[in-house]
């Protein structure tokens, strides 16, 4: 097949998805039993759902790690990794893009599946709308991955059965985003504000509006959607930074939307991702334990640097680690890498005790960054409100964890002093979570900021390629200026 794989729809059922999730989508060969006609009862329409969840997992994990922090500022490839892309080795047939595209138009194609076979299933009429805009809000969810990281996409709104429609042209950022925007806005009216872990529902929503919204600077209704999520009363900091990324918190007061890991089953990538590079001779295991760690991501020298000294950088990143044992001592990166190497790491995802087997979830979105986002939209929208104070000092103040003199309280700045302050707050606040890129770039500080470092950026890198094979295949696909 063309640009979209034709998928399957008989999926796991959701107790199997919490508790597994290894169940892979199969491929739904010519002749099988149509798509159509699977969808017959409301438990039908449930299992797609969750296939269409199943989904999220590809578009997550690494992947947005790669295109949200490994080509921004804070993170840098880890010492003696000589099979990992740095941001000038993206290429138009680069095997991460590739994936990328064929990930979120799967996940595209099962929820327009769900969507168009559920409305016409006769169960209660409530809980069928529930779906309908749970799976079009999934569907948002893919398509504005999509437009940030390449720009205008073709757009499907119909599952894509054969060939027929599979060769559209691009549609236009602006298509792409009203699109987005209509679904998910939907979403927010139509779905409950509670759910179970791992699903959408209202207020997940409109917190994902509130950071699109801010990505396009349309300040006014991220600040709208913001204060939504605020004044739900239904999410708060947890009182130790730390507590954010340990298994044992899980879908915890802070946590508004999590993929859900299951250590064993389906396990999350990304502590093993930011662990110590695993060396040879005594250091071989860099995790200290029993397993070869693959870190392939380090941070920066410049983030080491300006991250102001608290609590909250103690928890990011460190210099040293204890045996996992607790008990043999405790090694240096200097002892294990040599002076000036490999001098810090990333520890905010430390999940030793599992051994890369981590069930510690992945924050999609968080409260913090809620609270920063409700801040940064207020200091544009009104520059005098004081409430912007008041949710970005409530992030510091977590990040001090007592400690006064760390990170004290911001009051009395211009509207541009509180600009750069809160663009601060989050790189700090939102380390490695996959934001730094898209920041800097709604921004506009992108190219400048990595040219400060001595990479070699082209104006043209603001997005991504669209992949070769894609474009050799679909005769109506332009690719991205530049590539």
């Amino acid at each position: 097949m063309k640009n979209i794989k034709y998928i399957g729809s008989v999926m796991m059922s959701f107790a199997l998805w919490l508790t597994s999730c290894e169940s892979d989508l199969e491929e739904n060969p010519a002749g099988n039993i149509s798509i159509a006609n699977f969808y017959s009862s409301e438990d039908d329409a449930v299992t797609g759902l969750y296939g269409v969840y199943n989904s999220v997992y590809d578009l997550y994990g690494n992947t947005v790690i790669n295109y949200g922090e490994v080509n921004a500022d804070n993170a840098t490839v880890s010492p003696n990794v000589s099979d990992l892309f740095e941001w000038d080795e993206f290429t138009y047939s680069n095997e991460l893009t590739e994936g990328f595209w064929r990930s979120a138009y799967d996940g595209i194609n099962l929820a327009n599946e769900v969507a168009l076979y559920t409305a016409e299933i006769d169960f209660d009429e409530e809980k069928r709308a529930d779906i309908v805009s749970e799976a079009k809000a999934l569907r948002a969810l893919f398509y504005w991955h999509m437009v940030r990281i390449m720009g205008g996409v073709p757009i499907y709104e119909t599952p894509t059965i054969g060939f027929e429609e599979v060769d559209r042209a691009r549609a236009t950022e602006e298509e792409v985003y009203a699109l987005i925007f209509r679904d998910l806005t939907e979403a927010a009216l139509e779905l409950p504000t509670t759910s179970l872990a791992g699903r959408l529902n209202a207020h997940i929503v409109d917190a994902l509006l509130a950071r699109i919204y801010l990505y396009r600077n349309d300040f006014p209704n991220a600040l709208v959607h913001a204060k939504r999520v605020i004044e739900s009363g239904s999410y708060d900091l947890f009182a130790d930074y730390a507590h954010i990324f340990k298994t044992e918190q899980n879908n915890g007061i802070e946590h508004i939307y999590q993929i859900q890991y299951l250590s064993g089953e389906r396990n999350n990538p990304i502590p093993g991702t930011f662990g110590p590079r695993a060396l040879p001779g005594q250091y071989g295991n860099s995790f200290w334990a029993n397993t070869v760690v693959g870190g392939s991501i380090a941070p920066s020298d410049e983030f080491v640097s300006e991250n102001p000294t608290t609590y909250r950088k103690s928890v990011t990143i460190a210099d040293s680690y204890e045996h996992i044992d607790g008990v043999t001592g405790t090694i240096t990166m200097e002892e294990a890498y040599g002076p000036g190497v490999f001098p810090y790491y990333v520890s905010k995802f430390d999940d030793r005790a599992a051994e890369l087997q981590s069930g510690v979830n992945l924050n999609v979105i968080r409260y913090a960054d809620v609270l920063l986002i409700a801040a940064e939209a207020s200091n544009e929208v009104d520059p005098a409100a004081s409430e912007k104070y008041t949710w970005i000092n409530k992030v510091r103040a977590r990040a001090r964890n007592g400690v006064e003199a760390d990170l004290p309280d911001l009051a009395g700045l211009s509207q541009d002093e509180f600009r750069t302050a809160v663009l601060e707050e989050r790189r700090f606040e939102l380390a490695f979570e996959g934001q730094r890129a898209w920041d800097l770039k709604r921004r506009g500080d992108f190219l400048t900021t990595l040219r400060a470092q001595g990479k070699t950026v082209e104006d043209y890198k603001l997005l991504f390629p669209i992949p070769n094979n894609q474009v050799r295949l679909n005769p109506n696909l332009t690719q991205n200026e530049g590539w």
